[in-house]
């Protein structure tokens, strides 16, 4: 879902190439969506959205529900455009430590 939200982003509000990253830190997974434009969207969630709106409650359900999200503008280089990268991060929970029979 986090994923979609992203991805959809970048498809409706810029135009060029886009990817999508998947890197696994274990315990914790990282996707990030680059596409051409270097324009970062708000990086707070809007206070709040009405349920009837047709948009904007994709960072809203980002910052609902990944452990951690931002973004950030890069810029034109030697290695071709710049553009910029939204991020979120998902992490495993952590097992409690086993108990220890006394």
């Amino acid at each position: 879902m986090l994923t979609t939200e992203l991805t959809t982003n970048s498809v409706r509000h810029t135009k060029g190439h886009a990817s999508v990253r998947l890197h696994w830190l274990c315990p914790v997974l990282r996707v990030s969506v680059w596409d051409m434009s270097p324009d970062l969207p708000p990086l707070a969630p809007p206070p709040s959205v009405s349920v009837h709106a047709d948009s904007g409650r994709g960072l809203v359900i980002l910052d609902a529900v990944a452990d951690r999200w931002g973004g950030c503008a890069i810029g034109e280089g030697a290695y071709g455009p710049g553009g910029k990268t939204m991020w979120f991060e998902l992490a495993l929970p952590q097992a409690p430590p086993p108990l220890l029979a006394v």
